[in-house]
């Protein structure tokens, strides 16, 4: 079975700079990747916390120097979605947050060059592509935000809408040549208390648009208390009856989040959320869960 994650903030441990939150130790590893069965797992280079007011370049280049601890213990770096095999752990580069092009088309050439093959438009700033999910959601793209999404539609880089504003979302249903993504993003009918979570309307458009969503499995994205896999299958199981069965997938933000799943505490652990899966949906259902409904996806970019 091929198993893809499609976000984690690894990276930024590794370089020495924290995740998103005061997350705990790193939770992923080569060796858990291995025992997963992790096929690919897409690897965030994070903009900081600062945002365009910090140094958002010079932070991405120090976690594109901290890959060789996972290409040092023998784990493929890949650049194409096609290079993907089950049997044979990959790592792959996004970009968490667009203002590390620091408004420069010829900076976004040199991260595709480098291997990155998604990328989050925003953070939670303001930078030169838009506005996020918490500050002038409402607001449109900027004029730099569409020169980058064209370059990048062109390329096959994936748009992801995951901390995006929804008018930056809506930007994207309606004009972008390709369809968006969101690489790590809930449900907000199940959990309507943060506004990183995707409204049932947005999910319609995203699987109209023949886009993709990955389930985040941040307890505060998911439930009230603490998350188990059950809250992870809750989601995917929202997203199905709207009609993303094809559509649906992870992205854990492992080593991004304060706490961890019970019972999915890593990639290690996988295989205990594809047997809750399993209790609901189809052996082919949750094949396409667990990757190949993210290569489908792929394969429309």
């Amino acid at each position: 079975m091929i198993l893809i994650d499609t976000h984690c903030d690894t990276l930024s441990v590794m370089a020495g700079l924290g995740g998103d939150y005061n997350a705990p130790p790193q939770t992923i590893t080569p060796e858990r990747l291995r025992q997963g069965g992790v096929a690919a797992q897409i690897c965030a280079l994070f903009a900081g916390v600062e945002g365009p007011a910090g140094n958002p370049a010079g932070l991405a280049r120090k976690q594109l120097a901290a890959l060789r601890c996972f290409t040092d213990e023998g784990i493929r770096h890949i650049k194409e979605f096609s290079e993907i095999r089950d049997g044979s752990p990959s790592v792959m580069l996004s970009v968490e947050g667009g203002e590390v092009f620091e408004g420069s088309l010829e900076s976004l050439h040199e991260y595709y060059e480098a291997g990155v093959r998604m990328c989050a438009l925003t953070w939670n700033h303001e930078n030169e592509l838009g506005f996020p999910h918490c500050k002038d959601s409402e607001k449109p793209l900027k004029p730099f935000g569409w020169e980058a999404v064209r370059e990048m539609n062109r390329l096959g880089m994936a748009v992801d809408v995951s901390h995006l504003g929804t008018g930056g979302f809506w930007d994207l249903i309606e004009h972008a040549d390709k369809p968006p993504m969101a690489s790590h993003s809930c449900c907000l009918a199940i959990q309507p208390k943060h506004t990183r979570n995707l409204s049932d309307d947005q999910i319609r458009a995203l699987v109209e648009r023949g886009g993709w969503i990955g389930i985040n499995f941040c307890s505060a994205f998911l439930s009230d208390e603490r998350a188990t896999a059950f809250n992870i299958d809750r989601n995917i199981a929202r997203i199905a009856d709207l009609g993303g069965i094809k559509n649906v997938g992870f992205g854990s933000d492992f080593d991004g989040i304060p706490c961890n799943p019970i019972g999915v505490d890593g990639p290690h652990q996988f295989p205990n959320l594809l047997d809750t899966l399993g209790k609901r949906f189809s052996k082919e259902e949750v094949e396409g869960i667990a990757g190949l409904n993210f290569l489908e996806y792929a394969r429309r970019l």
